[in-house]
Order: C-alpha cells, then sequence, then structure tokens
C-alpha cells in the first residue's frame, strides 16, 4: 500500500487595506478557535522544567497568548519571586486549565 499527500497552493490578492485587515483578523479568529487555551484563561503549570523558580510562584498564570500552530509555548503572566507581575513562556504542553 502506498499512502500520498497532496498540497494545494492557492492566491489570493489583498488590495486593499480593508481586505488585509479582514485577512489577518480572521486568520487570528482561526487561531484562537484551534488553540487549546484563550487570552484570559487561567491556568496550572503541571511542569515547571526549564522554568527558573525566581521566574515566577505559585505554577499559575494567565494566558496572554497561545499559537501552537506555530509555537509550542503559551506566554503567560504571573508573578515573580520578587513580586513583579511579568509575561513568560511555558510549554503549552505544560499546562492545564486551573
Amino acid at each position: 500500500m502506498l499512502t500520498l499527500t497532496k498540497t494545494t497552493v492557492e492566491t489570493h490578492t489583498l488590495d486593499t487595506p480593508e481586505a488585509i485587515a479582514e485577512h489577518v483578523h480572521a486568520e487570528f479568529l482561526r487561531r484562537t478557535e484551534a488553540a487549546p487555551f484563550k487570552p484570559g484563561d487561567r491556568v496550572r503549570i503541571t511542569s515547571c522544567d526549564g522554568i527558573p523558580p525566581e521566574f515566577m510562584v505559585g505554577d499559575v498564570g494567565t494566558v496572554m497568548l497561545c499559537d501552537p500552530e506555530f509555537s509550542p509555548l503559551t506566554t503567560l503572566m504571573g508573578v515573580n519571586a520578587s513580586g513583579m507581575t511579568i509575561q513568560f513562556p511555558v510549554q503549552t504542553a505544560n499546562l492545564e486549565l486551573a
């Protein structure tokens, strides 16, 4: 048996600022819908591998960006050991809804 994969390329011309804005917005909505976490979701970090302990306190955060199509990382907002609210990347696979 032989399995073939076919890739199709489509070409679209975006010739106005409105068309570009609509394209970008539609792509944003598609990626947001496909992501396992949405901006504003509260998450718990199930594994802190690769995260320095002074980077965060409490193993929790709020999702700022999750686009697994292009990155295995999710950007979280949390609190570091100095008490500052910061953003930092975490492996998306190491997150669960809190």
